[in-house]
């Protein structure tokens, strides 16, 4: 009876210390729960920290870009008139150093872009566009954009279209257009003797390149460009790639750039489904080789999806005198194959809605020597009522960002007027984020240019929406 007894004390005992141990155990549990469910608010707290951060950065460079661009705009439009000397009242001097500020304004202007371009791929926010791409467009760009710098520094520029490629790539023009400008800017910039060669070839299916494209069994088109310039030694091309980095101190001193160029491309490569590859030799000369799948598909972008539309056939025109862009995208919106875009625009009349009197000033000076009658509001209601008290008006240029009445309610006002339905409304806007576009066209614009503006496609562009308008009755 004894020894029962003391075997169930001995048992109690056990289970109280298990069920202490247990308690413990739940202590502690609930302890490590707490703990969990303060870092997941934490995490949370972080993460909304971080939304509105990247909230304030993209309103921050909405704002830069607006606020950069828009001095620029007036900059360059005024010093471009001046370099054109119509009045013939400049001398070679005077035109010289019209065209100089014209050139270091653009080189301004490409800073702003690159870094903006930076910022939007970082965010996650480019978007890809694409079209039809033919490698002879190509080959008549490249040659007139960069032949002529490359014999003005004695150096043979060649441009190489292998045998077997096909007709045309499927991929985003603008991007490509900015990866080829990079490296071929680049190969001229940094060689002063010898040549530049772009080659164009169906890339094997030997290369080992580690791109989405190549391990869906696409077939991949090569762009190389090689020059024979100062080249990069071993240990400086892991960090070209890098932002705001170049081969060492002296190359910024010497040559200026940011280092954003390379990063920027790489970048732009991977959006398009491919990738840059590099070989150099110091003192002999580099060889960047851009690999694009042959055809832009899902599979072969990082991105969550494509645009629908289908894709569209690109024309490629020759440079202009000052600045010009590689590749014309046709808009859907434009009636491209009714009327012809060289019609002159004598006798026309515009009505300019900007808040900005240095634009005006300069927009004004440059569309009067075109021809136009020009008309001027500072805000979204004049606007709307200089409107309505002159119907000769042929289409509205529009501003986005205004006090008071920006131009998405105001252009949204003259569309609520079916007498303006059919008016072309073309944005002419510093805002130049992703969306803006897509924003000004549910507004009810016609069209959407970013500032600061070439006037030869500001008045290309123009002219084919008059003459749009010339087949239709006269409104008013």
């Amino acid at each position: 009876m004894q020894d029962q007894s003391a075997e169930l004390q001995r048992t109690n005992a056990e289970l109280e210390d298990k069920a202490k141990l247990l308690s413990e155990q739940k202590a502690n549990i609930e302890l490590k729960n707490r703990e969990i469910e303060l870092a997941r608010l934490g995490l949370e707290e972080k993460a909304q920290q971080l939304s509105r951060a990247n909230t304030y950065k993209s309103e921050f460079l909405a704002n830069m870009s607006h606020e950069l661009r828009t001095p620029l705009n007036s900059l360059l439009l005024l010093a471009r008139l001046l370099a054109d000397n119509t009045d013939r009242n400049l001398t070679e001097k005077q035109i010289e150093f019209a065209r100089t500020i014209h050139s270091a304004g653009s080189d301004l202007l490409s800073l702003i872009d690159d870094i903006l371009d930076l910022s939007k791929i970082e965010a996650g926010r480019m978007d890809v566009e694409p079209d039809v791409v033919d490698f002879d467009g190509i080959r008549s760009y490249v040659e007139q954009a960069f032949a002529p710098q490359a014999e003005d520094k004695g150096l043979r520029f060649e441009v190489e279209l292998a045998a077997g490629l096909p007709d045309s790539i499927v991929t985003d023009p603008q991007r490509l257009q900015q990866i080829l400008r990079n490296l071929l800017s680049n190969a001229v910039k940094f060689t002063d003797h010898g040549s530049v060669t772009l080659s164009i070839f169906a890339a094997s299916r030997e290369n080992d390149l580690d791109v989405p494209s190549v391990a869906a069994g696409q077939q991949m088109v090569a762009f190389a460009v090689r020059d024979t310039g100062i080249g990069i030694s071993d240990e400086k091309l892991a960090i070209i790639f890098e932002p705001f980095q170049q081969a060492d101190g002296t190359t910024t001193r010497k040559y200026g750039g940011t280092g954003l160029g390379l990063s920027i491309s790489r970048e732009f490569a991977a959006l398009l489904g491919g990738t840059i590859a590099v070989r150099s030799v110091a003192g002999e000369g580099s060889t960047f080789t851009l690999y694009m799948p042959e055809a832009l598909t899902a599979d072969s972008i990082p991105m969550p999806a494509l645009p629908a539309a289908p894709a569209k056939a690109v024309s490629v025109r020759p440079m202009a005198s000052l600045d010009m862009p590689l590749i014309e995208q046709p808009r859907p919106e434009e009636p491209m194959a009714v009327h012809p875009a060289g019609r002159q625009l004598d006798g026309a009349t515009v009505l300019i809605v900007d808040d900005d009197v240095r634009n005006v000033f300069a927009l004004t000076s440059a569309l009067e020597m075109h021809g136009l009658h020009v008309l001027y509001s500072d805000n979204g209601v004049d606007g709307v009522r200089i409107l309505n008290e002159h119907p000769e008006v042929d289409i509205v240029l529009m501003d986005a960002m205004m006090p008071d009445q920006d131009g998405y309610e105001t252009t949204r006002g003259i569309r609520r007027n079916q007498r303006f339905r059919d008016l072309p409304v073309v944005f002419l806007t510093a805002k130049a984020m992703p969306g803006d576009r897509e924003s000004a066209l549910a507004a009810g614009a016609s069209d959407y240019i970013t500032k600061p503006v070439d006037l030869d496609e500001l008045i290309e562009l123009m002219a084919r929406w008059v003459n749009a308008e010339t087949t239709e009755p006269k409104r008013g």
